[in-house]
């Protein structure tokens, strides 16, 4: 739940509360990357409660996470202030967090098809160090090769063989697609067209250690500028944390 925090009011008066706040749509392209963040917000809240302006007090270093709040932000509703028993106008800051939180539905798939791997899609026993809260790396080469050798056969074979999903707030040139195939079942994210990673690929699937189901990554670009693909190597990278499911269900599973 959202909780409004006044950014500057006295004790006896009433700040705006937050009434309506439909939750931001999570951008696919970030989701995918597993790239979380916290947006700080401070909106204006008008004398009918609507949200008249927004801020970013501190952004989550990522635009589109930064732009999904703000939008989300925009169509909340609020109880009007009070100010000395008169509604009045009001300012208030309210974190937003993108954070993919899976459940009990998504760790026994994970669990379930990284049971049905063959050996060799298999990751080295003891090869990811499992923190005490239960996460490893978020990125984890996969050191199973690509289906294909290049972007532009990478791309045919999705096409004709994958799955895509709802292009619906995809930015243009990105896509997502599922391919059951050779490797089990992997999901790719692909830039094409004229976007600026293109032409470059992400796959994604389930491996396991012999003790934690967890996904394991691996990047394919192929565009003309080095420093283009050096950064979308620093994107997949960045240093950021990925639940590990165990192979065995805890207690009351």
């Amino acid at each position: 739940m959202l909780t409004a925090v006044p950014v500057a009011w006295a004790v006896e008066d009433v700040f705006p509360a937050v009434i309506e706040s439909p939750p931001p749509r999570y951008p696919a392209e970030e989701f995918y990357l597993g790239i979380t963040g916290t947006v700080v917000l401070i909106m204006d809240v008008g004398l009918d409660g609507a949200v008249e302006q927004v801020f970013v007090e501190q952004s989550s270093r990522n635009r589109a996470l930064d732009k999904a709040a703000i939008e989300a932000a925009r169509t909340w509703r609020f109880s009007s202030a009070v100010v000395n028993g008169v509604p009045a106008r009001g300012r208030v800051r309210i974190p937003v967090s993108f954070a993919w939180e899976p459940g009990d539905a998504e760790d026994e798939a994970m669990r379930e098809r990284a049971l049905t791997l063959p050996s060799r899609l298999q990751m080295p026993a003891s090869s990811v160090e499992l923190d005490a809260d239960g996460t490893v790396p978020g990125y984890i080469e996969d050191p199973v090769p690509l289906e294909v050798g290049n972007v532009a056969d990478a791309i045919a074979m999705l096409k004709a063989r994958g799955s895509q999903r709802s292009t619906a707030g995809m930015p243009p040139g990105v896509a997502i697609y599922t391919l059951d195939g050779e490797n089990d079942r992997t999901r790719w994210l692909v830039y094409e067209g004229a976007h600026y990673y293109a032409p470059a690929l992400v796959r994604k699937r389930v491996a396991h250690d012999g003790r934690h189901a967890y996904l394991v990554t691996r990047v394919l670009c192929e565009a003309m500028e080095a420093d283009v693909c050096a950064r979308l190597d620093r994107g997949v990278q960045r240093p950021y944390r990925q639940r590990a499911v165990p192979l065995e269900p805890g207690p009351g599973r």
